[in-house]
């Protein structure tokens, strides 16, 4: 099923999910297409999974402004506005040195707004792009059973790499509502994770130029920085 997006101050933004359980509304820069790996954004998402400092560094440059883009477009009050890391498969809870950790930090420090990454806990489980089928992803879900501690906020954005059916996040979402249930809570990630053929725009034309430009800068920066010799 395509799932449709508008765009919303340069992001994709997806009223719905495949599995949108708690979600107000969820934001992505591009597409990670699972089966064009040498489209040009698709690469460099594919380099930010595989923990590619240069990659990281590329990405936080362009969130560093198309957050606080986001959240100047949404009009939500920064201070009562939390931004919150997801957590990967082997965490229980938040590895502060993790991308998506400092990257949210930083993003809530120019935005203006809170962040915590002691919100969320879970059980360990399996990596979810290991499990070929629906059925077999969400049963791996369950064992994780997200907890999530009181957040002193209306507004709670998940930071994450990827967005796949919306699962994961849609688990996150009913954690922080069933302890902070006047919340609205938004998904916030690279890559709407895609096949070709559920794909509206496979060349990820979508994605604004000045977006592209900041993740050459981020990189550039990251080469001059930790320039051998």
């Amino acid at each position: 099923m395509m799932i449709y997006y508008n765009m919303v101050a340069g992001w994709m933004g997806f009223p719905y999910l495949s599995i949108n359980n708690g979600l107000t509304y969820s934001y992505a820069i591009g597409y990670k297409l699972k089966d064009k790996t040498g489209e040009h954004w698709t690469a460099r998402f594919i380099r930010f999974k595989d923990k590619s400092n240069k990659a990281e560094w590329g990405g936080a440059t362009m969130f560093y402004e198309a957050v606080p883009a986001l959240i100047k477009h949404l009009g939500v009050d920064p201070k009562r506005t939390a931004f919150i890391p997801a957590l990967s498969s082997s965490e229980t809870t938040a590895n502060p040195d993790r991308s998506i950790c400092w990257i949210a930090k930083a993003c809530a420090g120019i935005c203006g707004t809170q962040y915590t990454d002691a919100a969320l806990s879970k059980q360990v489980h399996q990596k979810i792009h290991t499990i070929f089928n629906g059925d077999g992803r969400s049963a791996e879900l369950d064992k994780a059973n997200y907890q999530s501690t009181k957040i002193d906020a209306d507004h709670v954005f998940v930071f994450d790499d990827f967005i796949t059916r919306g699962d994961t996040l849609s688990r996150i979402a009913q954690a922080v509502l069933a302890t902070n249930p006047n919340c609205k809570v938004y998904g916030v990630a690279f890559a709407k994770a895609e096949s070709v053929a559920y794909c509206p725009n496979p060349d990820n034309d979508q994605v604004p130029a000045r977006w592209d430009d900041l993740w050459k800068q981020g990189e550039q920066e990251h080469d001059a920085k930790f320039k051998k010799g």
